[in-house]
């Protein structure tokens, strides 16, 4: 039932859309509402079809069998518009990309530490099937329509967000948390949390704080700015509604870089002059925020205490693995199963005796370390995360290059989203391990992969032209040539 009324969701905002054009639908506007259709679809948390099941449960941060997600049935369309309309005619793919997936995949597969290498299957196959996709789609359309489609779709997920949110928690309509996922859970204690299309309250605010800094980013370059502003208002009510703590920090931290290094780019990033026009007062306004209305999602002490320290014991298992295993780590998707199997993770048995957790033993070997950046290191080792760590420190670096460097706000607006995420990897992803599920990538992931693009960097912010806008203004200026000159012959006449 609720991959069913998903369809049929997709299929009313499909019609929303084209009815909203009417006389107005081009072909450049249809291909704008197709990449919405995509980007709304890749809010519902259930929106996968599982073909080859891997090995069992659990499964680590992805599932545990090849799926089909949407940008596998967009890339279908893709390869059309590459064939039918490009002829193929293409940019070259970077080839050194190529050599690092390989790289990766040969390197978690290979690896005689990996106990199910079936579930590293999954991953891999997703992240090279998702460069496959970003490469076509960067070579079908330019950043204008990407950027209009984008928008198109976000705000659709942003106003069914915010009905759900009203729905639960709110009105408290319990029945609208399995609405679009029929396994959706909220948190068992007093701080209960919207969970929206995405399944549980952390992964819907992780996703909203990406969709949150993108109208952000729209709102300070004028792009749409008055709708910009309810959304990324609308956009932070869902991140509240989800009490997700850890995403409500990791949008604020976000939006402080987007102030600092965009905003006020042509300051020093620690100048005393970011300091005190960006830093210090979002820092004020921010905490009065959390003291005030939003305390009461700190306010209860004794669930801080408990969450902090069974992620602790958590990191510690973390640390446990990799003691074990730190140069090559123990393959992607995989770091649960090696911890339940591995006997020396029992040794917290006396430690959950002291500290008096609830079923420490179901935290620990049946969700994920909530860190991601732990989890890199546990299944990639030195050797794989040390080039991840320097791929974030040499983004943020090369942000205020990237944004000189371009002249198109359109481009400008993904460059912030992506900026955006990894801060909110930054912050979110020291506590929380929603960030790698492949619900939240699908977002995440284009947003930094079109902000690397140079075409779109080098791109002019012009209204582009479609062939049938173009044919249509040649005949409308014909007849116009046509009526004057017979108005001329009747004047002569």
């Amino acid at each position: 039932m609720d991959r069913a009324l998903i369809f049929v969701t997709l299929a009313f905002a499909t019609m929303f859309f084209i009815a909203r054009e009417g006389t107005r639908l081009t072909k450049e506007r249809l291909t704008e509402i197709g990449i919405a259709i995509f980007t709304f679809s890749c809010c519902f948390g259930r929106m996968y079809i599982p073909i080859i099941k891997g090995d069992g449960e659990p499964c680590g941060t992805f599932n545990s069998s090849l799926a089909i997600w949407p940008f596998y049935a967009m890339g279908v369309w893709l390869l059309w518009i590459v064939a039918r309309e490009k002829q193929w005619r293409i940019r070259r793919p970077n080839i050194w990309l190529f050599f690092i997936f390989a790289g990766y995949a040969a390197f978690t597969l290979i690896n005689p530490y990996n106990m199910a290498r079936r579930q590293s299957i999954v991953e891999v196959f997703y992240f090279l099937s998702f460069a496959v996709f970003v490469y076509l789609f960067t070579n079908s359309f330019s950043v204008k329509t990407v950027l209009h489609g984008i928008y198109m779709g976000l705000a659709c997920t942003v106003i069914l967000h915010t009905l759900l949110a009203i729905l639960y928690p709110i009105l408290d309509f319990e029945a609208a948390i399995t609405l679009f996922d029929s396994e959706a859970a909220t948190r068992s204690d007093e701080r209960v949390g919207s969970v929206g299309t995405m399944g549980h309250p952390n992964i819907l605010g992780t996703y909203a704080s990406y969709y949150f800094i993108f109208f952000c980013a729209c709102f300070v370059t004028a792009f749409k700015r008055q709708e910009s502003a309810i959304f990324a208002g609308l956009s932070f009510f869902i991140i509240v509604m989800t009490a997700s703590r850890s995403a409500l920090l990791a949008a604020m931290v976000a939006l402080i870089a987007m102030v600092v290094f965009y905003v006020y780019r042509r300051y020093k990033l620690l100048s005393l002059q970011s300091f005190l026009k960006a830093i210090i007062p979002l820092g004020i306004f921010m905490a009065l925020l959390l003291q005030g209305p939003l305390n009461f999602l700190f306010n209860d002490v004794e669930n801080l205490d408990d969450m902090t320290m069974s992620r602790l014991l958590h990191y510690y298992c973390g640390y446990e693995i990799f003691q074990d295993h730190p140069l090559v780590g123990v393959g992607v998707n995989t770091h649960l199963i090696y911890l339940i199997e591995n006997s020396s993770a029992m040794i917290f048995e006396q430690v959950f005796d002291v500290t008096d957790l609830y079923q420490p033993e179901e935290f620990m070997f049946s969700n994920p370390i909530h860190n991601i950046w732990i989890i890199l290191v546990d299944e990639l080792g030195i050797f794989g995360f040390l080039p991840i760590l320097g791929f974030i420190i040499w983004y943020i670096a090369t942000f205020k290059r990237r944004t000189r460097r371009s002249r198109n706000r359109y481009y400008n607006i993904l460059n912030i989203s992506g900026l955006g995420v990894v801060f909110c990897w930054l912050v979110q992803g020291n506590t929380d391990w929603a960030p790698l599920t492949p619900q939240v990538l699908n977002l995440s992931l284009l947003f930094i992969a079109l902000s690397l693009n140079r075409h779109y960097a080098a791109e002019e912010h012009l209204e582009f032209e479609t062939v049938e806008s173009s044919r249509r203004r040649l005949r409308d200026q014909a007849a116009q040539e046509a009526e004057e000159a017979e108005e001329t012959e009747e004047v002569r006449s």
